[in-house]
This record gives structure tokens, sequence and C-alpha cells, in this order.
């Protein structure tokens, strides 16, 4: 074989690998860091917060703060990511469970549970059963040309990911809006992906 054909076969190649690389790269920085360490809530912060739902920080994330009688939830959005952190704290600011969820939707990955002292006592696997993954969702809604929101919005509807119960089996279930009066929703097989149902329902904007 001619040596000049092999040494372009060996860099297209190289390209391929490459743009592999970067798209696994890419996918990576688009999932949040979650750990299983404790945390704390300073009170003080908390209550000024209180007034002001949506906090930019200087990283560019948007923090969504609420206050309920069992204590606090923290949201945190990040503007290139479809997924947000989901943190809710006892009333003495120790952290009671975090995980990552979908900006509009259910949590991936583990779900982690502490107790009042600030010990790790559970972590839930929320992808188990789920051999269809949210890498996968994502790459189907992409084909499909559902706009999966990234980072927070205030306003308008915005497609929903959600783990469901759908005859009797576990199921990802995709909302998005396709016209003004009208939302689509998709049943997906949890371990496979397949379409189980697709339908159309109204939408009503209150």
């Amino acid at each position: 074989m001619n040596i000049i054909i092999i040494i372009i076969i060996i860099i297209l190649a190289g390209l391929g690998f490459f743009t592999q690389f970067q798209s696994q790269e890419l996918q990576e920085t688009m999932i949040p860091k979650m750990s299983n360490e404790f945390e704390k809530i300073t009170i003080q912060n908390s209550k000024k917060k209180d007034d002001d739902r949506c906090i930019e920080t200087p990283e560019g994330r948007k923090e969504i703060f609420s206050v309920s009688k069992d204590g606090y939830g923290l949201s945190i959005y990040y503007e290139n990511s479809f997924y947000k952190s989901d943190k809710f704290y006892y009333k003495n600011g120790y952290i009671k469970n975090k995980s990552l969820s979908f900006n509009m939707g259910s949590p991936v990955g583990i779900l982690y549970y502490f107790d009042k002292s600030g010990k790790l006592i559970k972590e839930e696997n929320t992808d188990e059963g789920y051999g269809f993954k949210p890498l996968d969702i994502i790459a189907y809604c992409e084909k499909n040309k559902i706009d999966l929101p990234k980072g927070y919005h205030d306003s308008g509807y915005r497609a929903r990911v959600l783990k469901q119960d759908f005859e009797g089996k576990k199921v990802w279930r995709i909302s998005h809006q396709i016209a003004g009066d009208k939302i689509e929703e998709i049943i997906l097989d949890s371990k496979t992906g397949k379409e189980l149902q697709k339908k159309t329902v109204p939408f009503y904007n209150p």
C-alpha cells in the first residue's frame, strides 16, 4: 500500500479518536460533581437569602433557595448543564439529602442521605433498573429535536424528564411542548429506550 495512503489513514483514525475523546470529555463536563461529604448551610446566610429566591453566584451559577417547616432547600443550576444539584437541609442547617437531577426532572446517579448529626446513613442508586442511562436520554432528545433545558429558566414551559412506573415497570417519561397549546408525552422503556407510548395532550397555561 502506498505510504502516503497509510499516513492519511493513520491521521484520520487519530482525528476520529480525538473527536470521540472530546465528545466524552464534553459530556463529563456537563455533569456537575456530587460527593458524599457532609456539609452545612449557614442559618444566618439562609435568613438573608429568604427574600431572594434566585441568587447568581460569581461563577455564573444560579441558586434557588427555599424555606419550609422542616428545613431548607437549595437547587443549584449550572449554565451549560442539563443537570442541577438538589440539596435539602435540616432546621439545624445540616445536610439531609442531596443528589443530581435533570433540570426539569427526576434524580440521577446517587442520592445521599444523612442523619441530623451529619452522618451519612444511606446511598441510593436512583439509576438502578435503568439500563437506558441519562446520557442516552440526552442523545435521544438531541436526535429527536427535543430541546432539554440547560441552566435556570424562570418562566415558560421546559422539557421534563421523569423516572416513573408504567404498566408495572420502570420507564422514562419525556414531556415537551410542540405547540402553544400542545404537549408531547413520550414513554421509553427504562432498560432499552424503546418507545412504549407517544401521545399529544393539551397544555393549559394558567
